[in-house]
């Protein structure tokens, strides 16, 4: 009886420490970076768009930027956050209206419908201006600079992946181990 009990205790330990220690890894909480995903032109808050490339002076220097295109890159940069920050807040606005008229004690279906309009309005805006970013960077690069940065983005993006794959078979190791 108290080898069973004993074994029991055991085991239940032993589960309860593979659910606490390697669950999240496994989810991926333990990658580097932010843990988003990027998602082609549906970018979510995506680190910085290529605007941004102003502040990096080693890709300053990389896609040999002249002084005057790192100037029009910052303003541009500064205009874009601008702007996104009013469709942020806007967006958080009618986000919180969502929720006040989904908690009302009786849903009014119309207003409900109204913010939905509202909200995808104001994601359509943000859509339209990260393609707007993107042209801008179009227009003041050479294409020399966009094909060392396009060079530049896709060894980034291989080296995201390449961390992932370490990470899953890290943890399928560790799995293997707990079995």
């Amino acid at each position: 009886m108290n080898s069973k009990l004993s074994k029991k205790f055991g085991t239940g330990v032993m589960v309860l420490l593979i659910t606490v220690c390697f669950t999240p890894a496994i989810a991926g909480a333990f990658l580097s970076g932010d843990g988003k995903h990027e998602k082609g032109f549906d970018m979510k808050d995506r680190h910085r768009p290529a605007l941004g490339i102003w502040r990096n002076p080693q890709m300053v220097q990389k896609l040999e930027l002249s002084v005057e295109q790192v100037k029009q890159l910052r303003d541009a940069d500064f205009t874009f956050r601008e702007k996104m920050l009013e469709l942020k807040a806007q967006l958080d606005s009618l986000r919180l209206q969502m929720d006040k008229a989904f908690s009302d004690d009786i849903v009014d279906n119309t207003a409900v419908l109204s913010l939905a309009e509202k909200i995808a309005g104001l994601k359509g805006k943000m859509f339209i201006q990260k393609i707007e970013v993107r042209l801008e960077v179009g227009r003041l690069l050479s294409a020399d600079q966009i094909n060392k940065l396009r060079l530049y983005d896709m060894q980034s993006k291989k080296q995201v992946r390449k961390q992932c794959r370490k990470q899953i078979s890290a943890s399928r190791s560790i799995e293997k181990v707990g079995d």
